[in-house]
């Protein structure tokens, strides 16, 4: 039980240290998943995810209070939290401030799917939250699941996104994806038009990237980019 405990850690830590080699989680970012079967959830307390170690993870009940760790929890807990309440099925929940994620939807502009990585990460387009500010409430957490609509991302209007998934890893790699989308659309638009995938056409494509093991292939390559360092 212990050891599974463990892994779990480590296992977000490596997600953390990835995102952070990555460009998309910077200082003020975290990252979560639930303990299987519990109430129970692991993230980062106040301290950078890149710089995070064993120490530095809080555990936490799903109504935000402490049960284990040395750090405070992070000022935007319930934004995971309401997404752990409301989505019996999400296992890991991370915050970015992803810069073209978050450039695009300062601009006014949706997350839309163009290519294959894209409508795999949040399929035809991810929804918008328009509140700004931090998340600090169970109320506004709310507000962004309700926004969210079944969908496993949101944006948060200048100020990232919220990305969800059934593991650690699937949460992580949607993450990268959906930065490297977004980047990928800035530059198509100032070419041209951008072709963009209708909603069958990307939940076609989601289908047959993740029958190709992709997103297993992508974290095994980025846990290698970072054991490079």
């Amino acid at each position: 039980m212990m050891e599974a405990y463990y892994e779990l850690i480590e296992k977000l830590l490596t997600a953390c240290r990835i995102l952070d080699h990555e460009g998309i989680i910077d200082e003020l970012g975290h990252f979560s998943v639930r303990i299987p079967d519990t109430d129970h959830v692991l993230i980062n307390g106040k301290i950078s995810p890149g710089q995070a170690c064993e120490k530095d993870i809080v555990l936490l009940d799903l109504d935000g209070n402490r049960l284990k760790g040395e750090l405070e929890p992070a000022k935007e807990i319930p934004l995971h939290l309401a997404v752990y309440q409301r989505c019996p099925k999400v296992v890991a929940v991370v915050h970015t401030h992803s810069p073209n994620i978050v450039a695009l939807s300062a601009a006014g502009i949706e997350l839309r799917a163009m290519e294959n990585l894209g409508a795999t990460a949040f399929g035809e387009k991810a929804p918008i939250f328009e509140e700004p500010g931090l998340v600090d409430t169970f109320a506004m957490g709310y507000r962004i699941v309700d926004t969210m609509a079944g969908s496993n991302l949101a944006v948060l209007k200048g100020h990232g996104d919220l990305v969800t998934g059934e593991s650690i890893e699937e949460t992580c790699i949607s993450a990268l994806w959906a930065e490297k989308a977004a980047a990928l659309q800035s530059q198509a638009m100032m070419l041209g038009k951008p072709d963009w995938f209708s909603k069958e056409v990307a939940h076609k494509v989601r289908d047959q990237v993740i029958a190709g093991k992709a997103y297993q292939r992508a974290w095994n390559y980025f846990s290698w980019r970072i054991g490079k360092k």
